[in-house]
């Protein structure tokens, strides 16, 4: 058995609390327990993110807390256990904005990778249709604001679009009016 931790160096066994020592893997040494036999890996935590495209606008969110207060983002956050990326990107979407989609309205417009100090994440980004949308959009959970962003506004905006570029971004509009 392995365990996932989020943190540069890991001393001590998350499960006995003794000293770690190493082990070789296939990729290298890593941390080990040798009382518990647990090798303990830094694997990235899967995020999902989902917008809703209207025409020539899509729905993006500034987030209202972390150390990335102020950015803008596709309305998103951390899978929860067992949960597949596309029901947790819903999930998020509305928690975040007040809209709901089924996941299965949700297109992947794409996948990477996020760095932050401690953590690696694996970002899921999808997008769907403003007629398989429902409700209001309010800014909720953990967005300072929610709002619909033109394709000229996005190509003006001088601001970092966190877990998904203003490259991916731009194509979550033909991504959608292709269906």
């Amino acid at each position: 058995m392995g365990w996932t931790v989020e943190t540069d160096t890991v001393t001590h066994c998350p499960t006995c609390g003794d000293p770690l020592g190493e082990r070789e893997a296939s990729d290298g040494a890593r941390p080990y327990c040798a009382v518990c036999d647990l090798t303990v890996y830094r694997n990235p935590v899967p995020m999902a993110r989902a917008t809703v495209v209207d025409g020539d606008e899509l729905l993006l969110v500034r987030l209202g807390v972390g150390e990335d207060t102020g950015e803008w983002a596709l309305p998103g956050g951390r899978v929860e256990h067992g949960e597949p990326p596309r029901a947790g990107a819903a999930r998020e979407l509305e928690e975040e904005t007040g809209l709901s989609v089924a996941p299965d309205d949700l297109r992947l417009l794409g996948d990477g990778f996020l760095e932050f100090d401690a953590t690696t994440m694996v970002s899921f980004n999808y997008a769907a249709p403003a007629d398989a949308a429902t409700g209001t959009v309010d800014a909720g959970s953990d967005a300072a604001d929610a709002r619909f962003v033109s394709r000229a506004e996005l190509r003006e905006v001088d601001a970092p679009f966190r877990a998904s570029g203003r490259d991916q971004l731009l194509a979550a509009f033909d991504a959608v009016s292709d269906e």
